[in-house]
């Protein structure tokens, strides 16, 4: 084994390390002395598109099995356990070119979890009984997926690309692809994984709080159990035919919105370059010079998301999704065209690209911001992509000025005649259909409407730059009744808060608070894309009686940029924003119509008593009262200097002038009444049936949260053993602790592609009635021991800065003090008596089942 050097390291805390095992295996070991997780992911530089043509979905049927038993660990399902033991959370996902497995746990559980997850990917056992098994899961995950709109526009593109490219094939799998007999099946498996699983041809990224000589020592373990050697590379195939473009494809989807999504294929380009990275940039800017901007000012666009995606041999594919306004689509392409042709003539030695380069310092030099498994995952694939001196520079600090002319050789390949424009359509009559998926679709010509002139003089102005510093001198010590405010020490690394504006039960309905998201996430568009670069993250949700906004990042940015953010709040909208306002609440509250039927459930179980439409008849009536009637609750981490604080508080007071009254926000969710069974039906879209039963505590002690929490730990893995792995119910089988309105319960979620409600809803209570003897059976030992387990767990919660920073804001919500640690104490102090008195009372608890109702449906 030796060392890769790196040309630069972060100047955060952590310690990064790259090595290359003798059998080929890269490997990154990075070393945070203040992580109170560690992350393990494994990268496989084989997907979807290396599957032999006649097995389609034999890659995602792999990721699959190798979690149904390995030589060390040969029980079947074994892993997700050990994870829960630690206190953890785990996934896997197939894509086109990779493959990725991945946990987080608790530092102690590194080791234990590591060894069996290289064991999986080294030595899996492939038994034909457990092949057949899921395969049959994989049929059910596929019926379920084609509720999805994504998988059917990827099968209508399949039918157009070149048809020896692997983006032709059927990738998800089902029965009718997997077809053959379970051992014939295993054995291609085996051969399959023979060749692709070798060491030189995957990434093990660890991150941890262990010292670098400790996480060397777990890479090298898990190094020498993996095959040496390399896979063989992929073959460089052509995207599309000579002369099949341009062509426009229109197919019926799932939702009713229609959608316009433009493909271009791409040779030659390097997808982590620096002109790639200003295409996309200057496609996805709201700003005036950006594509967005230029479209939506002349009123032909509301959204555009821009991104590319990689392929082998240089190959690449830009894909442009588009939100039209109430523009024809040539009429978008038009002016998406004259855009395009303006932009190649700008010389990029007038764009701020030192100002961009001196904002990817900045994000480099505070090292990865957010959630760490999500960085060690983007770290693992840049492994098998890129050069060793590149692997950690995400934000681009080393990437070369663009030229003239390597921007005009990219321009001139996003040409008319070079495109694919996919076109989703509310109905379709006529055409063909997708042979796996059924998708209804249609091929015609593209027209190529002329191209108007784009003047783009002046509107190419610099990207936002530092941030200014507060006005010195500001004291507010007025304390503000409206405010709820709660403080909390943060985890050394990235900062986060959260504010919520609430609203009393009649003052705001969930459409008007919808109507104002969409307000304040256009207003405040151009200062997320800015944060994005440099680790800061935003994100606006809806909450029972709340509009709440989450923000995080380096602790030396988050203040300035939330004083920035809530300055940019104060001004009404303009009255040309008006429009797309409104259509951006009108399509999101669409896509909440279309969702899955589990998340429709879902939906359902947060749902307020109020339920009063939203009057549009004088928006900027509307946005005044609404933040006139609002107050708020803050969790704010301490640490902030007192002139940013100040400020910050100053401009709540006048977007809020409410603030100056008392609190008198209370949630708006019913409870459900002790011994209560209430049945709701909620409408879906799709024919997938669903049902949601849901136990909610009868009271907000600390004593029940314990015994909630004590059940859903007795219950979980065996539902989705019994549901899933041994029923077949479907796919998506979930039992989960939930609190609602502050109270702990058991969620208890299935959604099948073929089974009966009746069937469903058997199988649900004949599992809780099933499992009542073993929780009545508990030992004062198990009970002990169960419970104190429980109670490590809690506390590797409390420490974990997601988890932790959710129980600060529960606490902030619900007005206590320490749930987590008391619910610690609660569980050491459980006894058998208080025990037995909770399951007896379980038989004859209130219940809430939600059903999913689809027209026509059983």
């Amino acid at each position: 084994m030796y060392s890769i050097p790196l040309a630069s390291l972060p100047a955060d805390q952590r310690d990064y390390q790259l090595y290359r095992a003798a059998n080929g295996l890269l490997c990154l070991l990075i070393h945070d002395a203040q992580a109170s997780q560690a992350c393990a992911v494994l990268q496989v530089s084989a997907g979807s598109h290396a599957e032999p043509d006649d097995l389609p979905g034999l890659a995602h049927l792999l990721e699959h099995m190798l979690f149904m038993g390995s030589q060390c660990w040969p029980e079947p399902g074994s892993f997700p356990a050990r994870v829960a033991e630690w206190g953890g959370r785990f996934n896997a996902s197939t894509a086109p070119h990779s493959t990725s497995f991945f946990c987080s746990v608790s530092p102690q559980g590194l080791q234990p979890c590591l060894a069996q997850l290289t064991d999986m990917l080294a030595a899996p056992l492939f038994a034909p009984d457990q092949v057949e098994q899921e395969r049959r899961v994989i049929d059910a995950e596929f019926h379920t997926r084609l509720a999805d709109d994504a998988i059917h526009a990827q099968a209508v593109l399949a039918e157009v690309v070149h048809p020896d490219h692997p983006l032709s094939r059927f990738s998800a799998g089902n029965a009718v692809s997997l077809a053959g007999d379970p051992g014939w099946l295993a054995e291609r498996l085996r051969q399959w994984h023979g060749i692709h699983y070798r060491a030189g041809s995957m990434a093990l990224v660890l991150y941890g709080p262990q010292r670098p000589e400790q996480l060397l020592a777990l890479a090298q373990e898990s190094a020498e159990q993996l095959l040496a050697g390399r896979a063989p590379e992929p073959f460089a195939q052509p995207l599309f035919a000579s002369g099949q473009l341009p062509l426009q494809l229109d197919w019926q989807g799932r939702s009713g919105q229609p959608q316009s999504v433009l493909l271009y294929p791409l040779m030659g380009c390097d997808v982590h370059g620096a002109a790639a990275k200003w295409l996309c940039d200057w496609l996805n800017s709201p700003a005036p010079g950006g594509a967005l901007g230029y479209l939506r000012d002349r009123g032909l666009l509301d959204e555009l998301h821009a991104s590319l995606d990689a392929d082998v041999g240089g190959q690449a594919l830009l894909r442009i999704e588009l939100q039209s306004a109430d523009a024809e689509p040539e009429q978008v392409l038009a002016g998406l065209d004259g855009w395009l042709q303006a932009m190649r003539s700008k010389d990029p030695a007038e764009w701020p690209q030192a100002a961009r380069r001196a904002l990817a310092q900045t994000a480099f030099d505070l090292g990865p911001q957010g959630d760490l498994l999500d960085s060690c995952r983007r770290y693992a694939l840049r492994l098998l992509e890129l050069p060793a001196e590149q692997v950690l520079d995400v934000a681009g600090v080393a990437l070369d000025t663009v030229s003239m002319s390597d921007w005009q050789a990219l321009l001139d390949q996003l040409l008319p005649a070079r495109r694919l424009l996919l076109q989703r359509q509310p109905r379709l009559h006529g055409g063909e259909r997708c042979a796996h998926t059924g998708t209804p679709w249609q091929a015609r010509p593209l027209q190529l409407p002329p191209a108007p002139s784009a003047d783009l003089a002046g509107r190419l102005g610099s990207c936002l730059g530092p941030l200014a510093e507060a006005p010195k001198g500001l004291r507010w010590s007025t304390v503000l009744p409206g405010l709820r405010l709660r403080r909390y020490a943060g985890r050394a690394g990235a900062l986060r808060t959260r504010l919520a504006w609430c609203w009393a039960d009649t003052a705001a309905s969930i459409a008007e608070r919808r109507w104002l998201q969409a307000c304040w996430t256009l207003q405040s568009e151009a200062l997320q894309q800015w944060g994005a670069r440099v680790g800061i993250s935003l994100q606006w949700s809806l909450a029972a009686g709340q509009l709440v906004l989450d923000v995080a990042g380096p602790p030396t940015l988050l203040p300035g940029f939330m004083r920035e953010l809530l300055s940019q709040l104060h001004t009404p909208p303009a009255t040309s924003q008006l429009a797309l306002i409104e259509r951006r609440s009108r399509r999101w509250a669409q896509e909440e119509a279309d969702a899955l039927p589990a998340w429709r459930l879902l939906q359902a179980l947060e749902r307020e008593r109020s339920t009063r439409a939203m009057r549009l008849r004088d928006p900027l009536a509307l946005w005044r009262r609404l933040c006139a009637e609002a107050q708020i609750i803050w969790l704010k981490p301490d640490g902030c200097p007192e002139a940013e604080s100040a400020q910050m508080a100053k401009l709540l007071l006048n977007l809020c002038p409410r603030l100056m009254q008392p609190f008198d926000w209370c949630c708006p969710l019913p409870q459900l009444q002790p011994g209560q069974l209430q049945v709701s039906e909620v409408s879906s879209k799709h024919t997938d049936r669903a049902q949601l039963l849901y136990l909610p505590a009868e009271d907000d002690s600390v004593l029940e949260a314990a015994c909630w929490r004590l059940l859903h730990h007795r219950l979980a893995d065996p539902f989705f053993a019994e549901l899933r792995t041994r029923q077949q119910l479907g796919y998506w089988v979930v039992a989960r602790l939930h609190r609602r309105a502050g109270r702990s319960g058991l969620l208890l979620l299935v959604q099948s592609p073929e089974r009966s409600h009746r069937c469903i809803e058997s199988a649900v209570d004949g599992f809780l009635e099933q499992s009542m003897p073993a929780l009545v059976a508990l030992s004062a030992e198990q009970l002990q021991a169960q419970a104190a387990h429980l109670s490590r767990l809690l506390e590797q919660q409390r420490q974990h800065p997601q988890q932790g920073f959710e129980a600060h804001w529960d606490d902030c919500l619900w007005q206590r003090e320490g749930q987590l640690v008391a619910e610690q104490q609660a569980l050491l102090a459980l006894t058998g008596a208080h025990w037995s008195a909770f399951v007896s009372r379980l038989p004859h608890s209130a219940r809430w089942r939600l059903v999913s109702r689809q027209a026509g449906a059983d």
